[in-house]
């Protein structure tokens, strides 16, 4: 049993009282117990020595509970510090690569994953060294990374840990580097980094368990770690825990799952509970036990992990419908009848966005229609920029200075170093569908013609005569439950949905359903004065 990144070893003992429980199940003598669960069973490593030494110490209190004479006995829990290891080059000269981890391992930590042939080229270098005063500390050393990396190379029967989060911004020079060369699948968080190395320390048929970030299950970023799980591992069971799992932790800022994966490939479905719309840790840790006693609960699901191939970018959308996998299987992209785009980036939105009222009515070219009109004269133009939940029309109260097709937004960000970009020409001020691109809840669509898409607003272009339909699939129930998998975040990129599945039927009855809900969401939209079209309250 190993925890690689144990900290203060609040795992490792739960594990140990566990175990002591199994021992005594077996018949041994409760004095001998400890000596054999922390000489032969369990396993820590941390790079944070403080954290390291109180792990030992907890774990020798529990100790000491089944045996008064535990500390005469001389016996160490096997928490082992990862601390850097500076090594010269003229140390370990056949192996910079090697030389430069050890000498950056109290970063990287468990996630070294050093080969038998460097143990060995370890050992060597170690055993070349003379015995005299100066040889004596690039020996010491040597032999210190040797025992340091056997420690790192050896398989375990399982691995359990709540890992470290990271995102990639926060790495350090060396640590993105490295990252990136050595969990190129999963290089976006070091949570994810863990998730892979705990493959690597676990034996064939053994057992990875993790409480790690839900991320991982449903970026496109971590897809094709997805794929090789499903591939060649198997989702034992998952508590997907989502927001505050953890009392301490409020509101929605971490989304946690807790998972158990068999270092091997089979055929068994896997075991998943959705807990994700519990309050409290408690609360969750109730419904959990509920639905281990009684699966029909409506809250616990069984899942064959290759049905998630059906899926768009192979999420771990256990709660998905039969009938909703069949439709993403047999469904044609949205991307087929259209494009997306990501609209436009000024780099300094407080000096090139308005809210309409702010300029004066002749300087907006509110009746723009390609191009050719961003050269007419007038400053502003209207602009898309997502904002709050609503259907069908609306949320268009915003103009962005985009006179001469964005100049002075281009001039500015090349003289102050900002970052600035634009949109196909051939899109600007047509129909399309627009979107937030953050949402704190569940995404809404709305109709926008004769304006810009700013990136917060994110725009879906099809042909007019299509326009109506599939923005009334995208306000859909059916979207809803899409997005639900799919897009489970805040975030509801243009990728997501391109890859939205569709199935055209009734069409003409849904183009008019679509122009009657259009027109009452704009005529609500305009009888508020933050409506350029306002012409009077309804109540006077």
């Amino acid at each position: 049993f190993c925890d690689p990144a144990c900290g203060s070893g609040h795992i490792l003992v739960y594990a140990f009282k566990m175990l002591a429980a199994m021992y005594e199940e077996r018949g041994y003598r409760e004095r001998e117990i400890p000596e054999l669960i922390l000489t032969k069973n369990l396993a820590g490593m941390e790079i944070d020595s403080r954290a390291a030494q109180i792990a030992e110490l907890a774990l020798a209190m529990c100790a000491r509970e089944h045996d008064r004479r535990f500390f005469r006995r001389g016996v160490r829990a096997d928490v082992t510090v990862l601390s850097s290891i500076p090594l010269g080059e003229d140390e370990l000269p056949g192996n910079k690569k090697l030389a430069e981890e050890l000498s950056h391992l109290g970063e990287i930590g468990s996630l070294l994953n050093p080969s038998e042939d460097e143990i060995d080229e370890l050992k060597a270098a170690a055993a070349s060294c003379s015995d005299d005063l100066f040889a004596a500390t690039a020996k010491t050393k040597l032999e210190s990374a040797a025992a340091i990396c056997e420690k790192l190379s050896h398989r375990f029967t399982c691995t359990v840990a709540n890992p470290p989060y990271m995102g990639s911004s926060s790495f350090n020079p060396f640590m993105s580097k490295w990252i990136k060369k050595n969990y190129p699948d999963v290089k976006s968080d070091l949570c994810t980094c863990f998730i892979e190395r705990g493959f690597n320390l676990v034996e064939d048929k053994g057992y990875a368990a993790m409480v790690t970030m839900q991320s991982w299950m449903f970026l496109g970023s971590f897809e094709k770690m997805r794929a090789k799980v499903i591939d060649n591992k198997t989702i034992v069971s998952m508590a997907h825990l989502g927001p505050r799992a953890f009392d301490a932790i409020g509101g929605e800022v971490v989304n946690v799952t807790a998972d158990v994966i068999y270092n091997q490939h089979s055929d068994a479905e896997g075991a998943y509970v959705r807990l994700v719309d519990i309050n409290g840790s408690e609360a969750k840790r109730l419904k959990l036990v509920e639905a281990i006693q009684n699966p029909d609960c409506g809250w616990f699901y069984r899942r064959d992990a290759g049905t998630f191939k059906q899926i768009p970018g192979i999420p771990i959308a256990y709660w998905a419908s039969d009938g909703l996998l069949s439709a993403m299987a047999d469904g044609v992209k949205l991307s087929s009848f259209g494009r997306t785009s990501k609209g436009i980036i000024t780099g300094k939105n407080d000096k090139f966005i308005r809210l309409w009222w702010e300029c004066a009515v002749g300087t907006i070219g509110f009746s723009s229609s390609s191009v050719s009109d961003l050269f007419s004269g007038r400053k502003w133009h209207p602009c898309t920029k997502g904002g709050s939940y609503r259907k069908w029309f609306g949320n268009l109260d915003s103009v962005i200075d985009w006179s001469n097709n964005g100049h002075s937004v281009f001039e500015s960000a090349s003289r102050e170093g900002n970052h600035a970009q634009d949109y196909s020409d051939e899109l600007k001020f047509k129909p399309a569908i627009s979107w937030s691109a953050i949402t704190s809840s569940i995404p809404s669509f709305r109709y926008a013609s004769n304006c810009l898409s700013e990136h917060a607003g994110m725009c879906l272009f099809v042909p007019e005569d299509k326009i109506g339909y599939m923005l009334s699939l995208l306000n859909s129930s059916v979207s809803k439950e899409y997005f639900s998998l799919i897009a489970p975040t805040l975030n509801v990129n243009a990728g997501d949905v391109d890859k939205f599945p569709v199935l055209l039927s009734c069409f003409n009855l849904v183009d008019g359903l679509f122009k009657e809900s259009r027109g009452l969401s704009k005529t609500d939209w305009d009888s508020f004065e933050t409506s350029w079209d306002f012409k009077r309250h309804p109540l006077v």
